[in-house]
């Protein structure tokens, strides 16, 4: 069963701070916002290289493969709903669709 209440309040993050979400940029997709925003340890710095990556509270990397598969969890949602949640083609119109859909408990 979906987690609703996580499915509105990362969906509320992205209308509220539209310049922040990025669908092509795993930490800045809905599945990154699902972990900053659920796990309030995990954080976005830039790595040796400079390059902008997430980071758990023990500094540990956390890897884009495992990003998706973390915030499908913490959403409580199947791996075609994650798959069509997280797509790197959404438009914020896609995204708003998909949470109703889900927090409706409805599957198109």
């Amino acid at each position: 069963m979906a987690n609703k209440e996580l499915l509105r309040k990362v969906l509320q993050h992205i209308q509220n701070n539209p310049e922040q979400y990025d669908a092509v940029r795993w930490h800045a997709d809905f599945a990154g916002w699902t972990l900053r925003l659920a796990v309030p340890s995990v954080e976005v710095k830039k790595d040796s290289c400079d390059i902008e990556t997430m980071f758990d509270a023990d500094g540990e990397r956390i890897w884009i493969s495992d990003i998706g598969p973390w915030a499908q969890r913490l959403l409580g949602l199947t791996m075609l709903d994650a798959a069509r949640l997280f797509s790197a083609g959404n438009t914020l119109d896609d995204v708003e669709r998909l949470v109703a859909e889900f927090s409706a408990g409805v599957r198109a």
